[in-house]
């Protein structure tokens, strides 16, 4: 007994260094972040495809002002930060291209083959495009979910739990 105590003391105290050094690094990493996602945003904008009617009456449920913006980018990997400060920066909050079946940067939804049609992960990453678009946008959403994610890992960010709120299993019926 006396030895698991140590190991889970000695694992906590592991996530707690690696958060303190996230949080230490926020500063310096958030404007490449926010310049990776909106050069991410432009392209998926320019290239994704548009919802579907079905999808527009899921994003006005969850909130979303402006459905005919967001656009949906089907991928087999979704992506992340290639610069390698950024990408220790992901690893180190768990996000790698195998674990993620969607990721919202403004008004640009990547979600993994397959996953296209699914309400339940399209209306939680409907619920960051409303996010997004009430936060003011790329910037001052990623500044206050970067220091959310450091402080309270990523189930417990305040984003998180409100996407999985508002997570709906079915679409909505079609307003004419």
């Amino acid at each position: 007994m006396r030895f698991l105590l140590a190991g889970v003391a000695a694992a906590l105290l592991s996530v707690t260094v690696l958060a303190r050094e996230l949080a230490l690094q926020v500063p310096i990493l958030a404007p490449r972040i926010v310049s990776w996602a909106q050069q991410e945003e432009a392209n998926a904008l320019a290239h994704g495809r548009p919802l579907t009617p079905r999808m527009r009456a899921l994003a006005r449920s969850v909130g979303v002002s402006d459905p005919a913006r967001v656009r949906i980018v089907v991928v087999d990997h979704v992506p992340l930060p290639d610069e390698p400060m950024l990408k220790a920066a992901a690893d180190g909050l768990g996000f790698t291209k195998m674990n993620i079946t969607g990721l919202t940067l403004g008004h640009a939804i990547f979600v993994r083959r397959g996953r296209d049609r699914d309400p339940l992960l399209l209306s939680h990453e409907l619920r960051h495009v409303a996010q997004y678009e009430a936060e003011g946008g790329i910037a001052p959403f990623l500044a206050k979910h970067l220091i959310d994610l450091v402080e309270h890992g990523y189930e417990d960010s305040p984003f998180e739990v409100d996407a999985r709120a508002h997570e709906r299993g079915t679409f909505p019926p079609v307003r004419s």
